[in-house]
């Protein structure tokens, strides 16, 4: 009697409201098919995703605007927001994490429990479609024979350090584990060193969940984008998480700091039209914001980003800043000077104190309160991270000559007065109508001699290096010594995790699933966490 062939009839996983898988299935007539369920693993490695500046959703603490990137249409809300607006609402002393947020839906995992994992609190806009593919890929236990971890055990991905592919056993031991995608958001206009607290006590209240639920769960797995890295990095270096951490993986961060920083707030941010408008569309909107944000003040270039970024042209002649290697001094404090980070009058569009001596005192402590930020908090913040990694560290960035972004910014005199260059750097900005200022905003910047009547214009220079349209390749390579694999890859900086921006993006995807799997090898380092079978 020939042998009856059997057919294997999947049951794909579902989970409940608190995470727990189960498998549902429908009585059917009797055939020669038989049902499979893959086990879920119950030893827990919690990957938490660290969003970037502006990419967590805020709200007041008191009456106040909401800062929530749900989508295009809650994004274009800040349209209209003048600098008075801005510095009504933007403020991180009464600004909070906003959970809120909208939670993808459609997912084997309801959203009761994607929202307790702080999916409500990062911009969806951004990072749903990431979020999703990374739950969905890194918990893929029906396709362990065929999925993107197998795929990575022949695909190559043109790594410059840790290129090698994936081998069956990394590829078996990590389909041995769960890996739940978490978030982490943090109020970004706050400094990030108390942003890098509240990923700290995240990190414990991960843990402390699955062990209470009676899962076996010892560290968590990290990936950022852009400046939560800067937060991660603060978070396992210097409040000393590290041993909580197996390892991180960092993309498109800007590790010593991004000149289009000072651009932005000198002339408001470049490129498309409603991306300005929704994040700032002048220095008057942007140093509302941020002359009191530490967390985005904190994305200046640090002393490690080199000397001569900023530059003054007038025909041949041409000054560089920083000379000595003080960017906090030599720039972003410089006061009444027009090529100075901050311009004074446009701290606080609030004050409208009609006494000129009032008023003057009143932009006084505010310059006050804007120095000591500098000084004491991105001064400081820099300094404790320098060349600090987490010993698993692997980082992808942009590169791409098609990217063009601010590696130094210049600005440019439209024609030759015949005075020295030294001379227009002493130069102030003309006056009309009080304290309002007159082409003193955009690109340009008209300079009134000190010595004189005599006028010229300087204009902001354009991106000029090659990198991600916001964090340069200078800054973005700098991770590389530190890491234990690095991609230099096409992506663009907002998306670079999301899948539907094609192939650039997937391949950072792929590159952080491949470095998951190998972070994931450290579960050998402890006892609890490993099978017998595998001692």
């Amino acid at each position: 009697m020939a042998e009856q062939s059997t057919q294997e009839r999947m049951i794909p996983v579902r989970y409940d409201e608190r995470g727990n898988p189960y498998w549902d299935s429908r009585m059917s007539p009797p055939d020669d098919s038989v049902g499979v369920c893959h086990i879920v693993p119950d030893r827990i490695v919690p990957v938490i995703f660290v969003p970037g500046v502006m990419g967590s959703n805020l709200r007041s603490s008191g009456e106040g605007r909401r800062w929530r990137m749900d989508s295009v249409w809650t994004a274009l809300s800040w349209i209209w927001a003048d600098a008075k607006e801005r510095k009504r609402s933007l403020r991180p002393e009464t600004m909070e994490v906003d959970d809120g947020g909208k939670v993808q839906r459609k997912m084997s995992v309801p959203r009761e429990e994607l929202r307790r994992r702080g999916w409500g609190e990062i911009a969806a806009m951004s990072y749903s479609a990431a979020l999703r593919w990374l739950e969905e890929n890194l918990n893929d236990y029906e396709n362990c024979r065929d999925g993107v971890r197998v795929k990575l055990m022949e695909q190559a991905l043109g790594a410059e350090l840790g290129e090698a592919t994936l081998t069956e056993d990394e590829v078996r031991l990590s389909y041995r584990y769960r890996f739940p995608v978490h978030a982490c958001g943090y109020n970004w206009l706050d400094d990030n060193a108390r942003s890098a607290r509240r990923l700290g006590e995240r990190i414990d209240q991960v843990l402390t969940r699955y062990r209470n639920e009676g899962k076996r769960c010892e560290r968590v797995i990290l990936v950022t984008h852009s400046m939560g890295g800067l937060v991660a990095r603060y978070c396992s270096e210097v409040l000393g998480y590290r041993d909580k951490i197996y390892g991180i993986v960092h993309g498109v961060m800007p590790a010593i700091g991004a000149a289009a920083v000072y651009r932005r707030m000198k002339s408001g941010t470049e490129g498309g039209w409603a991306a300005a408008q929704v994040m700032g569309a002048d220095a008057a909107e942007m140093t509302a914001v941020l002359s009191t944000a530490p967390g985005p003040l904190q994305l200046l270039p640090t002393p490690e980003y080199g000397n001569g970024w900023l530059r003054i042209r007038s025909g041949a002649q041409e000054v560089s800043l920083p000379r000595h290697g003080d960017p906090y001094s030599e720039i972003y404090t410089v006061r009444g000077k027009w090529w100075g980070l901050c311009d004074e009058e446009l701290v606080n569009p609030l004050n409208e104190e009609r006494d000129v001596n009032r008023s003057k005192a009143e932009m006084d402590n505010d310059w006050k309160v804007f120095s000591r930020i500098i000084q004491a908090q991105v001064k400081s913040f820099h300094s404790a991270i320098s060349s600090c990694y987490h010993p698993h560290t692997h980082a992808f960035c942009g590169d791409s000559d098609k990217k063009k972004t601010y590696g130094t910014v210049s600005w440019q005199q439209s024609s030759d007065e015949g005075k020295p260059l030294d001379e227009w750097i002493e130069g102030t900005a003309p006056h009309e109508w009080g304290r309002r200022r007159i082409n003193q905003l955009e690109e340009d910047r008209v300079v009134l001699h000190p010595h004189g009547n005599t006028q010229a214009r300087f204009s902001i220079s354009g991106p000029d290096e090659a990198g991600d349209g916001t964090v340069p390749r200078r800054s973005g390579m700098a991770p590389k010594a530190h890491c234990r694999s690095f991609l230099r890859v096409a992506v663009e900086h907002e998306p670079a995790y999301n899948p539907e921006e094609g192939k650039t993006s997937l391949l950072a995807l792929h590159f952080t699933v491949r470095a998951i799997v190998r972070i994931a090898q450290r579960v050998r380092e402890t006892s609890t966490m490993m099978y017998d079978d595998l001692r």
